[in-house]
């Protein structure tokens, strides 16, 4: 079976996602799988050794057109992610952190391969406190009553 990882970190704010890597498993033993809209996704990597001795015909692509082929799926990640690190740094982001998402590496898998230091924020306890603080930390001009925002002064 085909699978897929979205090879994503955010630069900055920006999202870098050009990248992504393609791949065969011989079984699904290894792997905890969900399926969206016809697609099947990985969710959780069990047994990495058992995944990354099933993994074969790796492949990366940027922006659709492929890049490199890989024999080892550990080294492909591995090597997909400093290509987007380099991307991002390019781009001249201060923060580069990778993506944690539908279609990205499950969590476990990018702890093990991302070649760079991060720290994810911890997600809110509390969601509902936590969005009305930013609510009221957030400052905005005032409009000027009868005025649209886009709208021109001359």
């Amino acid at each position: 079976m085909e699978f897929f990882f979205f090879i994503d970190v955010y630069a900055d704010r920006e999202l870098v996602d050009y990248y992504i890597l393609t791949f065969r498993l011989d079984s699904l033993k290894s792997v905890e799988v969900t399926g969206e809209k016809g697609k099947y996704y990985i969710r959780k990597v069990k047994d990495w050794e058992k995944f990354k001795e099933e993994a074969y015909d790796i492949t990366l692509y940027e922006l659709g057109e492929e890049i490199d082929r890989f024999k080892d799926i550990e080294t492909a990640l591995r090597e997909a992610y400093r290509t987007a690190i380099g991307e991002a740094v390019r781009r001249g982001a201060k923060r580069i952190v990778p993506a944690i998402g539908f279609g990205n590496p499950p969590p476990e898998v990018v702890e093990r391969v991302y070649p760079e230091k991060y720290e994810f924020e911890k997600f809110p306890e509390d969601l509902d406190a936590f969005l009305d603080r930013i609510v009221k930390e957030t400052f905005m001009e005032p409009t000027k009553e009868g005025r649209d925002d886009d709208e021109i002064p001359f």
